[in-house]
């Protein structure tokens, strides 16, 4: 947690100043307008680690138990129960030890005369900064309980895309590694089956067998330097990939692939369209939903690109100039937000925009892994036959010999 140092405007219009708490600027600024201020000038401190809230040692929610909490609270505010009372009954049924603390600590800010918005405020790294900035638009337009549902659709459909992905990529992962252990178990071990046959032939063996001879050398007498030349190339690439450039560089790579690419630009597209769609749909302000949705774009190379609509919004222009990015391809967005702007329809046309870029998304999804599982096999077919085709060739010109 850091210090901020911050100059602000009370609702009544009159200034003020003072230092707020916060995990980054942006929550500081988030919290500061959730107390009714709006800052006008936010300062870092001395980045000061709060000893009450130990956050790097608190264990991080999961999100089942986030949607657990959310679609939970959804029934229990639909029901007209007070907020206090729906928290002590959910800390009693949370099924985690994890949870029941997480409730805890929020129910002790709501009785302490806290707005759920601020007591789930130190629990920003695990909830994200667009579910509480859609808490503090429930509360204040006093449609908490459609608001908490909302989340619930959404969590619910996100865990649904997540899932789908993972148990769409599992079967091709499992297939591609089976096929590389096969070739390396008949490089190492059926291969110098042959080796004393092949030794009395020399340099009249086939080149396709002699490959395949070398090959298997290779893997049996060098095994221990292939797997550390492996990892190290694996860590290298891996911190490569975690620097600033690197990162944005393989993000933009990975965008280029042909299919996967653009199944890759689609479901980023859509979380970002949803949750600008969402947080507009709330009555919050499009700067600030511009930002947050921002947020949700994991490829930095896409993110990158679509960042400067927050200046262009800021600086009094349209929406719709800004959506240039090659990234959309030929696709019509732009003019759809155009038409939305001047119909007053926009959350309504970006949420379709969601459900159009996760449609895409699918089918193409289904179109690569099609292509992918068949293509994984022929690949793997065609290295088992020549290893086979280079043994039976060598035992073939043996007998020729003889």
């Amino acid at each position: 947690m850091t210090d901020f140092q911050y100059e602000g405007v009370t609702s009544d219009g009159k200034t003020c100043h003072g230092s707020i708490r916060a995990l980054g600027e942006e929550a500081a600024r988030l919290r500061l307008i959730g107390q009714g201020i709006t800052p006008v000038r936010i300062a870092g401190g001395a980045g000061t680690v709060s000893q009450n809230e130990p956050e790097s040692r608190r264990s991080r929610l999961k999100r089942s138990e986030v949607l657990l909490f959310s679609r939970e609270m959804a029934h229990l505010k639909q029901a007209n129960m007070p907020l206090d009372k729906a928290l002590a009954m959910l800390k009693e049924t949370a099924d985690t030890d994890r949870l029941k603390s997480f409730i805890s600590k929020v129910e002790e800010g709501v009785r302490g005369g806290k707005s759920l918005y601020q007591s789930l405020l130190p629990f920003e790294s695990d909830l994200g900064r667009q579910y509480l900035v859609l808490i503090r638009a429930g509360e204040t337009s006093g449609s908490l309980s459609v608001v908490l549902k909302e989340l619930t659709v959404q969590l619910e459909a996100a865990d649904k895309l997540r899932n789908y992905v993972v148990s769409s990529m599992m079967y091709p992962v499992i297939l591609l590694v089976v096929a590389v252990l096969s070739v390396i178990l008949l490089l190492a071990f059926v291969v110098p089956q042959f080796r004393e046959i092949f030794d009395s032939m020399g340099d009249k063996l086939p080149y396709s067998t002699r490959l395949v001879v070398d090959l298997s050398d290779l893997i049996r007498d060098h095994w221990m330097a292939l797997l550390a030349g492996v990892v190290g190339i694996l860590f290298l690439l891996s911190r490569w990939a975690a620097s600033g450039g690197g990162r944005l560089r393989l993000d933009s790579v990975l965008l280029e692939l042909p299919l996967f690419g653009k199944v890759l630009r689609n479901l980023q597209f859509a979380v970002y369209f949803r949750t600008f769609g969402i947080l507009l749909q709330r009555g919050v302000p499009m700067v600030d939903a511009l930002r947050i949705a921002v947020d949700t774009l994991t490829n930095t190379a896409l993110r990158k690109d679509i960042e400067p609509l927050v200046g262009l919004v800021k600086a009094g222009k349209r929406l719709s100039s800004g959506f240039v990015s090659p990234y959309l391809g030929k696709s019509s967005t732009p003019q759809l937000i155009r038409v939305a702007e001047e119909t007053g329809q926009l959350d309504a046309t970006l949420l379709g925009l969601a459900d159009r870029y996760e449609d895409e998304g699918r089918r193409t999804m289904g179109r690569v892994l099609a292509a992918m599982e068949p293509l994984i096999i022929i690949v793997l077919g065609a290295l088992v036959a020549f290893i086979i085709i280079a043994i039976l060739g060598g035992v073939l010109s043996i007998n020729d010999t003889i």
